[in-house]
């Protein structure tokens, strides 16, 4: 039986279980991935948050996470859970290879990026299609990067360094990014914004060469060739929230009040999986410790 159980081992997930920990609840973390972090191991470097050098990778965040919380002493499981019931004093947690049992929940299950759909030869848009420019992003010599937010225009100004060009293919009329990325974009000689733009297909042989798209604006459509193209995706995300059925939604992200807690009592939910107008790093740390506050609270009246 433990105290808090919290599903998810993100910026979020990670914030709760140092403050859970701090309080002496004992506390169990489920991570499904194979680090903590969640969607900061798809990001190539780390911007505006406090504390930590802008520019520095994602990974060096994610070492000083997994340390923090091991050190803390909570117990950390590597499991994918599928099922949960939440409505009893006493919450259970279903997962592949084991149930968990505890007095409190605290969600930080995220969000999953949704995926473009794009026509072509299957097996190679599997294969140069991709979320990660860290990991991915020197195995090309040219790059397209859908989407015009925040998230793309970074990642665009990253794999410019390693690239021969990069074509930015934003689906609105504008460029949907903060001044300082925006600025960094029009002075990079080997990005190209392509606004109004959507890629339609994709053709080659072993790489690919050929990008077939369609113009929203004039309904014409155009092509991009070059040789090894690498196509990074960036097109916002959708909630982890199909298992918690018991829970009030809005358009699938979890409702929680201003103590983050769901609409069943000992459920909170924390981070990108909660309604919310801001999903920062910064955000779903503030998320994360008033959870485990509360859960503190909750536990030990």
């Amino acid at each position: 039986m433990y105290d808090v159980i919290i599903l998810g081992a993100g910026p979020a997930g990670v914030s709760a279980s140092l403050y859970s920990a701090s309080r002496g609840l004992k506390t169990l973390v489920i991570e499904k991935g194979n680090r903590v972090g969640g969607t900061i191991n798809n990001v190539s470097n780390i911007t505006h948050y406090a504390g930590y050098p802008s520019g520095e990778s994602g990974e060096k965040l994610i070492d000083i996470w997994e340390k923090q919380l091991l050190d803390s002493g909570v117990k950390l499981v590597k499991d994918t859970v599928t099922g949960v019931s939440l409505k009893e004093e006493i919450k259970v947690v279903s997962c592949q290879e084991n149930s968990y049992e505890g007095k409190c929940v605290i969600i930080a299950t995220g969000t999953t990026q949704n995926i473009p759909k794009i026509k072509g030869e299957e097996k190679l848009i599997e294969k140069h299609l991709h979320n990660n420019s860290f990991k991915y992003a020197k195995n090309y010599k040219n790059a397209v990067v859908i989407g015009g937010s925040d998230g793309a225009s970074k990642e665009a100004i990253y794999i410019s360094k390693y690239v021969n060009h990069v074509d930015v293919l934003v689906l609105g009329d504008h460029i949907e990014c903060v001044n300082e990325f925006s600025t960094q974009i029009k002075n990079i000689d080997n990005i190209t914004v392509h606004l109004s733009s959507q890629l339609i297909s994709i053709d080659g042989k072993d790489n690919i060469e050929k990008l077939n798209i369609e113009n929203k604006t004039t309904n014409k459509n155009y092509t991009i060739e070059n040789d090894n193209i690498g196509i990074f995706y960036y097109i916002g995300s959708s909630p982890n929230t199909d298992l918690f059925k018991e829970l009030d939604k809005i358009k699938g992200y979890l409702k929680v009040d201003e103590h983050m807690q769901t609409s069943i009592e000992g459920v909170y939910a924390i981070g990108d999986v909660r309604v919310k107008q801001v999903r920062q790093i910064s955000t779903a740390v503030s998320d994360g410790a008033i959870a485990a506050i509360e859960a503190s609270k909750y536990i030990l009246t």
